[in-house]
């Protein structure tokens, strides 16, 4: 195996779901394997307008053994090419996105045509481009984020009518976001087991950005029901991002300065991600937390990028942006800072003068939270999000504020779990929990990028 690492040509095509946050981490997964194999190329395909968001960030300095490859979408009137990205797509559009990845098979037969990889890495969403490789004797490996969420949903496929054995992690009906429909609801939630567990088929193994130190149980677990083995990343935590253009870098500029400017341990941090965009009843209920807590904020508020599609903002976006000034105005520059364009996420976690984070549980945001070793406050809203705020609250690292039916909170509560996560004894123990295990993080040894660097050497020997 040594022989195949220093001496043959090998080549991967990288292919993520159309999130920048799926990218980011893809596109760190080929920095790590390309610094540790010599002889490998990485073919990174996605859509122009992501591509383009990646070249954009100054940190993005990768190897020359690297290509960023276009994936061109048919072109759709409901979804032009610069929304072929999850990234402020206004949710409505998000399964014309999904259906148009799924009926672009030609592009990846050309691309596999032309590039004629070795191995093929591609993501939950698409298990589509796992067929079309296996027709072409291409091994295959499914990259997912946090095992303990996929382990839930694979238990689910093919255990049904038992218990999940990990009590901690257990979902209620107050765990799931209500649908209108609720037949609909479980159908689409059914196709979806459907849709990974082919993943799980169809893969010669599974990649995990992940580590054995919060999640083994579930990773073991997870590999006894697929029947396949999981290879870990570890954090996969990627360099200070670092925007090129001027007005985001000041923008970026002016939080830095506002959180020098607060007492140590004393800020909450909330936001959400990308891809979430916040009903107005919630926003409404989060904003009245924030200010009944008395406590100094940042809060990063998205919304969907309608002038693209030649939209006019809708009255719930006016009425949510006259909500966000009211609540400025009346907490004062001093106390809250909201913020409407993009915020430099790991520098604000990493500040000493902050005291929580506030988040949706995305599989990112909790990794850069246990890696800057603070306290955070779950409030998480689909997928994965409900699963990782348990696990949050099993490794001792947070609290999760009470929802009746996911986005169903009161502010009142919010502000009672910002007090206690800031100033009670509970709290502080929170805090050493995650400070002990940001320590973990950071004194780990590195072996799991050597370790699937070896597995995919011996994957395209066997083939």
């Amino acid at each position: 195996m040594n022989n195949l690492r220093m001496q043959s040509q090998l080549s991967v095509l990288m292919l993520p779901w159309l999130a920048h946050s799926h990218a980011n981490h893809y596109l760190e997964l080929a920095k790590r394997l390309t610094q540790e194999l010599s002889n490998l190329s990485v073919h990174f395909c996605s859509t122009p307008v992501i591509l383009n968001s990646l070249r954009n960030d100054a940190h993005q300095h990768y190897s020359t053994r690297i290509s960023m490859v276009e994936f061109r979408l048919t072109e759709q009137i409901e979804l032009p090419s610069h929304w072929h990205t999850a990234k402020h797509l206004p949710p409505h559009l998000l399964p014309a996105l999904i259906r148009a990845f799924a009926e672009s098979e030609q592009t990846l037969v050309h691309l596999l045509e032309t590039l004629k990889p070795d191995l093929i890495i591609f993501d939950i969403f698409q298990p589509w481009a796992a067929k079309l490789a296996r027709q072409r004797n291409i091994p295959t490996a499914v990259y997912i984020g946090c095992t303990v969420a996929v382990s839930l949903f694979t238990h689910d496929y093919f255990e049904p009518s038992k218990e999940f054995p990990f009590t901690a992690i257990k979902l209620t009906q107050e765990n799931r976001r209500q649908s209108s429909n609720p037949a609909e609801g479980q159908q689409g939630f059914q196709h979806f087991l459907e849709q990974i567990a082919l993943c799980w088929q169809l893969s010669d193994f599974v990649i995990a950005r992940s580590f054995c130190e919060i999640e083994l149980k579930y990773i073991n677990y997870f590999s006894t029901l697929i029947g396949k083995e999981v290879f870990l990343t570890g954090p996969l935590i990627p360099d200070f991002r670092i925007s090129t253009s001027p007005v985001i870098s000041q923008e970026a500029d002016k939080v830095m300065h506002w959180l020098e400017q607060r007492e140590r341990r004393s800020v909450v941090f909330v936001s959400f991600g990308s891809q979430y965009f916040m009903p107005y009843k919630e926003m409404e209920q989060l904003a009245h937390g924030l200010e009944l807590s008395g406590t100094s904020f940042i809060w990063v508020v998205r919304f969907p990028e309608k002038a693209k599609m030649g939209e006019e903002a809708t009255d719930t976006d006016t009425s949510a942006r006259a909500l966000l000034h009211g609540l400025a105005d009346r907490v004062g520059p001093q106390k809250g800072l909201v913020v409407t364009s993009w915020a430099p996420q790991r520098q604000i976690l990493l500040h000493g003068n902050l005291g929580c984070f506030l988040t949706h549980c995305g599989w990112s945001s909790v990794i850069e939270g246990m890696e800057a070793g603070v306290p955070m406050l779950a409030l998480p809203m689909n997928w994965d999000q409900p699963v990782n705020a348990k696990l949050i609250l099993e490794l001792g690292i947070g609290i999760e504020i009470p929802q009746h039916g996911l986005g169903n909170f009161q502010g009142e509560d919010v502000a009672v779990c910002i007090k206690q996560i800031l100033q009670s004894e509970h709290g502080e123990k929170v805090r050493r929990n995650a400070e002990d295990l940001a320590g973990v993080i950071r004194n780990r040894r590195d072996d799991d990028i050597r370790i699937l660097a070896n597995k995919i050497v011996g994957v395209v020997k066997e083939r």
